[in-house]
């Protein structure tokens, strides 16, 4: 696969996260969440703390959980993704103990793994379910998965990596825009045949914060071709070449990329507590990923100022 490197973990590791076994038949995990959009009105993305059980005796995957409960045969599954990812912890925790410490709290950045379930419905649909696997227990999960799914089971990490530039280096650094978050309208990418798509996505550290908080613009060489705010998405299509792709708020992070014509590249701003602005990193993901994150967040509405 082009772009990124599909390995195994080694089960030498896994002797330091143990999973937790309900019995000889069934394999639990905690510190685990599900990701799934609000409402069917309301498209913000929530996090929930669930239990994740293998259930080796009946053949089951369960997910125990108030909101987004699941239940699937090992055979339903057609897929699984998992990516790692690093960003600012956000939820609800650094509101419910408030002040210093609760921005503390919030601000911390935490590592760990997407696990995206490709799910086979009835009607010969798919079906995607995303859960957010803690990084101390994820090479265990990986392993259960890997046992039950063999090559079906996907553990995907990009050559790209973000670095911090100089911000003052860019030419457009300085240019201001209007922005804001489309509520109503949600546009998809589509490809063209003689231009590269790239396609970003702002995650929200907290649904209430979607649309809001610092403009994060998007860099392509010398020219801003993206903004957005947490929460929201973009997309642009360009001439084929190399690029330096720079996220910038507060800091900058990119890298250098070649765009091919005709091909698609997805990215996510993570974003992480800063001095007087928000900080930012880019990160290149899968497409299952970040449309996944892209269905949660609403379209970013800007232009350049006068």
């Amino acid at each position: 696969m082009r772009g990124y490197t599909v390995f195994v973990l080694v089960a030498s590791f896994l002797m330091f996260f143990p999973a937790r076994s309900g019995s000889a038949q069934t394999t639990e995990f905690d510190k685990v969440k599900v990701r799934f959009n609000r409402s069917e009105k309301d498209r913000r993305l929530v996090d929930k703390d669930v239990r994740l059980i293998f259930d080796d005796a009946t053949r089951k995957l369960i997910v125990e959980s108030k909101e987004k409960p699941l239940e699937v045969d090992y055979d339903e599954i057609q897929r699984v993704i998992f990516e790692r990812t690093t960003h600012a912890r956000g939820g609800a925790l650094g509101s419910i103990v408030g002040g210093l410490a609760g921005a503390a709290i919030a601000g911390k950045r935490v590592t760990d793994y997407w696990c995206l379930l490709m799910l086979n419905e009835p009607d010969g649909t798919e079906r995607r379910y995303l859960l957010e696997i803690n990084e101390d227990g994820a090479a265990a999960v990986i392993e259960k998965m890997q046992s039950i799914l063999e090559e079906s089971v996907l553990v995907v990490e990009h050559d790209e990596k973000g670095k911090d530039v100089d911000k003052d280096a860019l030419a457009e650094v300085k240019s201001k825009h209007k922005m804001k978050a489309d509520k109503k309208n949600h546009p998809l990418p589509e490809l063209k045949p003689d231009k590269a798509l790239v396609v970003v996505v702002c995650p929200a550290l907290a649904a209430r914060h979607a649309g809001k908080g610092d403009q994060i613009k998007l860099h392509a060489n010398d020219k801003v071709v993206a903004v957005n705010k947490q929460g929201t998405y973009s997309f642009v299509h360009l001439d084929p070449g190399e690029y330096q792709l720079v996220s910038q708020v507060g800091n900058a992070n990119g890298f250098r990329i070649t765009l091919e014509a005709g091909k698609e590249y997805y990215f996510l701003q993570n974003m992480f507590k800063g001095f007087m602005k928000s900080n930012t990193s880019l990160t290149r993901h899968s497409k299952e990923l970040v449309m996944y994150e892209l269905s949660g967040a609403y379209y970013a509405d800007w232009e350049r100022k006068n």
